[in-house]
């Protein structure tokens, strides 16, 4: 999978991705799931683009979850949706996978509490050295997906704050979800939203 800076655009969307799950479950296309955006405005959007957005969005991230996760996703608790929905987020961006698999994981190994601006920056001074891709980018587009890396953690429970300090916030599992994601092939990304 390619670098992409597309992260900056999307929210979090929780509730939005659950919705989303359920109809691709119950056979919807993603065509069928289009007209019922708007006409029946299940994302609680203002704006038709919008709706789209969230669909597009959406729709790329829960359609890649293998049908075991996606019917748990949309039947557990709030704290495990958040972790599934987050596992969803990674496997659509490589960057932000990338950053929980060196950054935060290193974190919870050597036992540091918080996720510094310095962090962020040495993370992104290596990707501009490593790809021609992330080299291209804006200062503007950098501090934006900054941002949106921890607005991401937070949301998913990993941190206690997306604003400084923010602080590592220990997230609990539990085993049955744990072999859920193992089964299905998504270890990788249990053990960068663990810090394994």
């Amino acid at each position: 999978m390619e670098y992409s800076a597309g992260l900056t655009s999307k929210l979090f969307w929780l509730q939005e991705s659950r919705k989303t799950a359920g109809y691709i479950l119950e056979g919807f296309s993603k065509t069928d799931i289009r007209k019922i955006a708007w006409e029946e405005n299940i994302y609680q959007v203002k704006a038709e683009y919008r709706a789209y957005e969230v669909l597009n969005g959406t729709y790329r991230r829960v359609s890649a979850l293998p049908e075991a996760v996606l019917q748990e996703f949309i039947t557990c608790d709030v704290e495990t949706a958040k972790i599934l929905n987050l596992i969803a987020v990674l496997m659509d961006s490589r960057l932000f996978f990338e950053f929980l698999h060196e950054v935060y994981d290193e974190k919870i190994r050597l036992g540091e509490k918080e996720i510094t601006d310095r962090d962020l920056n040495v993370f992104f001074a290596d990707k501009v050295m490593q790809s021609d891709v992330v080299a291209g980018w804006t200062d503007t587009a950098v501090r934006k997906l900054k941002q949106c890396f921890t607005r991401m953690m937070f949301e998913a429970g990993l941190l206690e704050s997306s604003a400084k300090p923010r602080t590592i916030k220990p997230i609990h599992i539990d085993y049955r979800t744990e072999e859920l994601l193992t089964v299905n092939g998504l270890g990788e990304y249990l053990k960068a939203v663990k810090g394994v």
